[in-house]
């Protein structure tokens, strides 16, 4: 079990800094004027020939949601890491509670991520800055479903005895892998404040196919 969570961790840092790399890549590179502001709404005639002088009104994405959801996840992570040191000290009931207020605390991440997932001002066809923060709050709602699950069943185990001082190591592997999730999050929270408008204000301009 030890081992398949290192290996799990593993290949979820991966992934994250594969969509990092992919975030910055993007935001640098400007190809078309993509990164332009959702609502924007550049036509092709314009990304073709050239990009113009002055870009139109953002609509970028609030930073104060990516962070508020941050630091709730956070909060469920130092719940589970109580729960766990709870463990380790033979409190039983401090176990139970913080391992049930973190599995609350974390459907409530997961309600507030949903809520600005569906409220932005942009839609995946909207350039490749809306395709990109999108696609980081998909794997943040990912991140949550996995906490959730590990979450229900450290506390069920926990009522059940299965969890105790002589038998912690599962306590002990959700909060390193909470405190993980909680790295990506922030992750994502640094790129969609600070790496927004593009530093490329002129990009290359690719042609587009059309029917002969």
């Amino acid at each position: 079990g030890r081992v398949g969570l290192w290996f799990m961790i593993v290949a979820d840092v991966a992934g994250t800094i594969a969509l990092v790399i992919s975030y910055t890549y993007l935001w640098s590179l400007n190809v078309n004027g993509g990164w332009a502001p959702p609502g924007s709404s550049l036509t092709a005639e314009q990304t073709n020939s050239s990009i113009p002088s002055t870009p139109p009104v953002a609509s970028f994405a609030a930073e104060g949601p990516f962070w508020a959801i941050f630091l709730v996840v956070v909060l469920a992570t130092a719940l589970m890491w109580f729960g766990y040191r709870s463990a380790r000290r033979g409190n039983q009931a401090g176990l139970i509670l913080g391992a049930g207020l973190s599995f609350l605390v974390t459907v409530a991440a997961l309600v507030f991520q949903w809520i600005q997932i569906s409220t932005f001002p942009f839609g995946a066809g909207d350039g490749s800055y809306a395709s990109a923060v999108l696609l980081l709050c998909a794997s943040n709602i990912f991140h949550l479903f996995l906490l959730i699950f590990i979450g229900m069943g450290i506390f069920m185990r926990a009522r059940k005895g299965l969890i105790d001082k002589t038998n912690w190591y599962q306590a002990q592997a959700a909060s390193y892998y909470m405190t993980w999730v909680s790295v990506a999050f922030i992750l994502g929270a640094i790129l969609t404040t600070f790496l927004v408008v593009s530093p490329n204000t002129d990009p290359a301009i690719f042609g587009t196919f059309t029917q002969q």
